[in-house]
């Protein structure tokens, strides 16, 4: 999550998504991968071999194997994105995948399916947020993320996901342009971030409903964020915390 516009530290993050993953070579006990809605309990394993119970505490799996996610480049009537699609789409698809992939030294990929430009029905105002975690309008993401999914809904089924980036076409800086650079909105600022972090599930115009994660980064953030929040939304929620705080 972006926090006062300063970007997370790459090592940690590979260190988060390792833990997440579980070291190699351990045992966890059985549990079926969910591949979208809410995340339950049943969703997260336990070591039980090579040292002490828990000794690595809950492990979520959905953070390995193959990560299907929608990508969609969203653009307000009153503004004009300053990046091309195809620059969008490489960091967001291709450049994504190729850091998922390093992290977990193969342990998780991403396949992507990118749409954009896609035009929302409201002005930038209708959406924009506070650039301060804590001060976010849920309204106004829950918004972008329905309008957003309205707009594509003859045209994917948001079933065959398991985790939506949207990508508004604004240039933006702490409190400029869309307000905040990037976020996990599920599980997090749909929510909050704080007490009962949880998935939810979001709805289109047309009735198709999406329960998995959620994240929003703006055209110019960079793809450290886009991983960070990301593995927010992999790590899952355990217990009423996020386990990538």
């Amino acid at each position: 999550m972006m926090r006062n516009g300063v970007r997370p530290t790459y090592g940690f993050l590979a260190i988060l998504l390792l833990a997440m993953l579980g070291c190699q070579g351990t045992q966890v006990s059985h549990v079926d991968r969910v591949s979208s809605g809410p995340q339950s309990a049943d969703v997260f394993g336990v070591r039980t071999a090579g040292g002490p119970q828990g000794f690595l505490g809950p492990q979520s799996t959905r953070a390995a194997g193959e990560q299907r996610v929608l990508v969609v480049a969203v653009q307000f009537p009153d503004v004009k994105p300053q990046f091309s699609v195809d620059k969008i789409k490489k960091r967001a698809v291709t450049d994504l995948n190729d850091y998922v992939k390093a992290q977990s030294y193969g342990k998780a990929w991403v396949k992507a399916d990118f749409m954009g430009w896609v035009a929302l029905p409201d002005s930038l105002a209708a959406y924009r947020i506070s650039p301060n975690n804590f001060e976010v309008d849920r309204g106004r993401v829950k918004k972008l993320v329905e309008d957003t999914m309205t707009a594509v809904e003859g045209k994917v089924a948001f079933s065959n996901y398991d985790n939506m980036l949207i990508i508004p076409g604004a240039m933006t800086t702490p409190g400029k342009g869309y307000g905040m650079m990037c976020y996990c909105a599920s599980p997090g600022m749909l929510t909050g971030v704080r007490g009962n972090p949880r998935f939810v599930t979001l709805r289109s115009r047309g009735g198709q409903e999406f329960s998995g994660g959620v994240l929003v980064g703006t055209e110019n953030a960079p793809l450290g964020m886009f991983a960070h929040d990301f593995f927010h939304a992999l790590g899952g929620v355990h217990e009423n915390m996020r386990l990538v705080p």
